[in-house]
């Protein structure tokens, strides 16, 4: 599981932020664009790391089989986010096809020690019966509400949840109704 750590100007801060990306082998370019976008848009140092399932089976960290309403190979990947940065510190998930427009530094800037996770609210009902590569659509609540998650990875809920040896699907289905999910307002072009 490799990074990039990019320093974009701006004041140095005492440790880069941490962004986790969504990696699929089948999205590789959208990877890349959202790994440049950061890049390019970062005032401050910046550490990129791609969470690719295969990376992290070789390590034993995930043994998960994949379900058929999983279009993506991060649909649960993208919970080991708080393990992942060592349960210290605040780290962002994004999902593979984010193109970030502006400086992520103003979303760690909206980071609040009291919540476990801070996400984007938004009321999405599908309509379709499949989604990408014919996968299932499944119709949740808060769904798509983890494409983007600001986690707080020493919060308590975290780290008793957010492990390789947790059952993630049925731990997340419990974690997620407990959690208070503040709201980012994101300006959608």
């Amino acid at each position: 599981m490799g990074s990039d750590i990019g320093n974009v100007g701006g004041a140095a801060a005492a440790e880069p932020l941490r962004v986790y990306i969504g990696y699929d082998p089948r999205e590789d370019a959208a990877y890349q664009v959202c790994r440049r976008s950061l890049l390019h848009r970062s005032s401050v140092p910046i550490e990129i790391h791609p969470i690719r399932q295969q990376d992290l089976r070789d390590a034993g960290l995930y043994s998960r089989t994949r379900g058929p309403t999983e279009s993506t190979e991060f649909s649960f990947t993208r919970f080991l986010t708080p393990y992942l940065a060592g349960f210290r510190g605040w780290a962002l998930f994004v999902d593979c096809d984010f193109l970030f427009l502006a400086d992520p530094a103003d979303l760690f800037a909206l980071c609040d020690d009291r919540f476990a996770v801070m996400c984007v609210h938004h009321e999405y009902a599908p309509t379709e019966s499949t989604k990408m590569d014919g996968a299932i659509q499944t119709v949740y609540p808060r769904k798509n509400w983890s494409s983007l998650v600001l986690y707080n990875c020493g919060h308590p809920k975290n780290v008793a949840a957010l492990t390789p040896e947790a059952n993630l699907h049925a731990v997340l289905l419990q974690y997620v109704s407990t959690l208070c999910f503040p709201a980012f307002t994101l300006q959608l072009l």
